[in-house]
C-alpha cells in the first residue's frame, strides 16, 4: 500500500475502535457484556489488519535476517608462532579459535534448512560444524595432572596439552571453513595442514612417504623442501611430535588432517567415531627420507 494507504487504513481502524466504544458505552446494562465482546473482536481485527496490509506495524519493525560470520575473527590460514613446548603460548589462539566457533555452529545448524545446497550435503556440513566445535572446546581443557609440582611427569603433561590444542586449532578451522561453505552455499574444498608441523602455513604441497600406506602426505612449501617439524617436550629432551606417544594417537597418525588431506572428513571422523589409526610403522616418521613434490 502507499502511504495514503496506510494512514486511511490506520484512520479506518481508530474508527472502528472508536465505534466500537461508543456502542459498549450507550449500550444498557444487560447489554454490555456483548457490547464488550464486539469492541475487543473490533480490536483485535483492526490490529491484525494493519500488520497484514500496512507499512505501519503497531510495535517495532523487525530488520531482514541477515547471515554473517563472527566478527572480530582471525585470520585463520595465518601460521602460528611455534609454541616451543610451552602449551600456555597457543592456549590463547586455541580458546579464541574455539569461542568462535561455538558461536558460529548455531548459525550452521540454523542454515541447514535453508541454504541452496544439496540436502545431504548441508546436513553433512552441519554435522562438521557442530562436531568440530565440541572437539575443539573439549581440546582446549586442561588435562588431569596439567603442569604443577603434583605431575609425575610435567614434560609429558605438557607434550599431551601442545596436542590437545593444536587439535583445537585445527578442529576450529575445519569448523569455521563449514559454517563459511553454507553462508556461501559453496562446497568445502580440501585444506589440509602441514604434515611435520601444524602450524605452519597449510599444506599446499606434497611429499612422498617410502613404505608408507597414505604415498604422501600434506606439508607446507618450506617443510617441502627441509622438513622442520614441531618439537614437543619428552623426558629425554624434545622430539617430533610425530614420535611422541604424549600426542593423541588419533591426530599424530593423522597429522591433523594432512596424511588424507580431504575436507576435514578424516579428522571428524576422527573425533566422532573413535578413530583407530593404523600401526606407527605404517605412516612413516619424521626420520625418514623424503621426495618432495610441490603442486
Amino acid at each position: 500500500m502507499t502511504r495514503t494507504g496506510d494512514l486511511l487504513a490506520l484512520a479506518a481502524a481508530a474508527g472502528g475502535i472508536s465505534g466500537g466504544g461508543w456502542l459498549a458505552a450507550s449500550a444498557g446494562a444487560g447489554e454490555r457484556y456483548e457490547a464488550g465482546l464486539v469492541l475487543g473482536l473490533v480490536a483485535g481485527l483492526s490490529l491484525a489488519l494493519l500488520r497484514r496490509f500496512t507499512r505501519l506495524p503497531p510495535g517495532p519493525r523487525r530488520r531482514p535476517r541477515v547471515f554473517t560470520l563472527p566478527r572480530p575473527a582471525p585470520d585463520w590460514r595465518a601460521p602460528l608462532p611455534d609454541p616451543h613446548g610451552d602449551p600456555e603460548v597457543l592456549r590463547p589462539y586455541a580458546g579464541q579459535r574455539a569461542r568462535l566457533l561455538s558461536d558460529a555452529s548455531a548459525l550452521g545448524c540454523s542454515l541447514r534448512h535453508s541454504c541452496t545446497l544439496a540436502p545431504g550435503l548441508r546436513e553433512q556440513l552441519a554435522s562438521y560444524a557442530t562436531t568440530a566445535s565440541i572437539q575443539a572446546s573439549n581440546s582446549t581443557l586442561h588435562p588431569a595432572g596439567d603442569g604443577g609440582p603434583g605431575s609425575p611427569d610435567p614434560a609429558y603433561d605438557a607434550a599431551y596439552a601442545l596436542g590437545e590444542l593444536i587439535a583445537a586449532i585445527e578442529f576450529s578451522r575445519i569448523g569455521m571453513r563449514a559454517v563459511e561453505a553454507l553462508v556461501t552455499e559453496r562446497p568445502l574444498l580440501p585444506d589440509p595442514p602441514c604434515y611435520f608441523n601444524p602450524l605452519h602455513d597449510r599444506g599446499h604441497a606434497r611429499v612422498a612417504l617410502p613404505g608408507a600406506a597414505s604415498g604422501e602426505v600434506a606439508v607446507c612449501h618450506g617443510c617441502a623442501r627441509e622438513p622442520a617439524p614441531l618439537l614437543v617436550p619428552s623426558a629425554a629432551g624434545p622430539v617430533p611430535y610425530l614420535d611422541s606417544d604424549a600426542v593423541d594417537p588419533r591426530w599424530r597418525l593423522l597429522g591433523y588432517g594432512a596424511v588424507a588431506p580431504d575436507d576435514g572428513a578424516t579428522m571428524i571422523a576422527a573425533a566422532h567415531d573413535g578413530f583407530r589409526a593404523p600401526p606407527r610403522s605404517a605412516c612413516g616418521s619424521g626420520g625418514k627420507t623424503l621426495r618432495a613434490k610441490v603442486s
